[in-house]
Formats: C-alpha cells, structure tokens, sequence
C-alpha cells in the first residue's frame, strides 16, 4: 500500500484481481418537505382498517408505513426522540428514511404481498415525528420551555413541516436484498460516549 494518494492505479491489470462489495439494490432519491409524510400519515389515520387488511402481515405501522416483522422495534428513549425533533427545528442533516417501493397482490383478498410498500430505515425518527405530532414528546423553545406540537401557531408549523427530509427507495419483493438493505443501513451508527461530544 503506497503512502501516496493516487486516483487511478497505473496498471490497469489491477482491476481484474480485487472487487469492492456491489449495491443490492437500485436506490432512488427524493427531496421532500415533512409535510408530505405527514399527508400520508394522516390519511392512514383515517383508514386504519383499510392499511391492517393491505398489510396483514406487518408488524406495526410508523407514519402509516408498515414495518416488516424482521426490523427491530421501536427503541429510541425520550431524550433519543426529543434531540431528533429539535434537529428538526435546528436545520441540521436528517439523513434519509428508507422505503421500499415495490408492492404485489397477495395470492387472495385485499392484502397486498409480504414487504410491500414497507419502511426500511428511519423507525426511530418516524416514530420521533409521529409521537411529536400526537403530543407525546415536548421540546424546548428558544427560551428552554417544554412546548409540545399543539401549543404551536401556524407560522411556526408551517416552518416545521417545511424541512426537508429525504426518502430513499428501493423496489423490490426479494426478502433476503431487503434484509441486506436493511442491515447495511445499520452499520457504523453508534452513539457517541459524553468523552466524544463536540459539546459536552
């Protein structure tokens, strides 16, 4: 291994011996406001009984969004879901949530077939969305009260549900490629120890 950067390798012989890991699956990426997960939210809530008949077979429902049976739970605490919500309203990164566009009619009745339409990644900051929006998760204002989503005027949710937070797809009824998706969505996120805070 040479100590000096080098772009591309000078004998194009190399190429032929090593070969890095492949992506499992095409991904589309989109740049949408809160507001439009919200929409799709709400219209679940009014048609709960029509999402358990399509989507007999998930687990729970996050945003609306069946989740498969093989993703782990809900698992963020109070302060996990609250520092989420309050990088909402900070402007920083989000990140992505995962979703899986492919959907197939199950071999009868009105459900559709295992893993269609389901979320990938992004349960936990979902489900932070969802508890915010049912006031079930305060966050501090710009001076430290705790206000939960319905003490809030209209200007101040509009700026909320403006955000942007990008959804990724994948369309696919391969279990074992969403599995693997879903698994390298994990990798390398570990919480940072009080010792590894830029802010402590």
């Amino acid at each position: 291994m040479t100590s000096i950067f080098q772009r591309y390798a000078d004998d194009e012989a190399q190429d032929l011996h090593v070969q890095m890991p492949q992506r499992f699956l095409p991904t589309t990426i989109s740049h949408y406001p809160i507001e439009v997960l919200l929409a799709h939210w709400e219209k679940y809530l009014v048609e709960q009984s029509i999402a358990q008949e399509r989507y007999p077979w998930a687990a729970r429902f996050v945003m609306g969004m069946p989740v498969p049976k093989w993703a782990r739970g809900v698992e963020w605490n109070l302060g996990q879901r609250a520092r989420f919500i309050t990088a909402v309203w900070s402007g920083a990164d989000l990140g992505s949530y995962l979703t899986n566009d492919w959907c197939e009619p199950a071999a009868a009745g009105r459900a559709w077939a295992e893993n269609s339409e389901i979320l990938i990644d992004g349960q936990q900051r979902l489900h932070s969305l969802e508890e915010y929006f049912l006031d079930r998760l305060a966050v501090p204002d710009a001076q430290r009260q705790p206000r939960v989503w319905s003490e809030l005027g209209n200007g101040e949710r509009k700026r909320f549900l403006s955000t942007i937070f990008t959804q990724a797809r994948v369309s696919s009824g391969d279990e074992a490629a969403l599995r693997k998706t879903y698994d390298l969505c994990a990798q390398g996120i570990v919480p940072r120890s009080f010792e590894q805070r830029a802010v402590r």
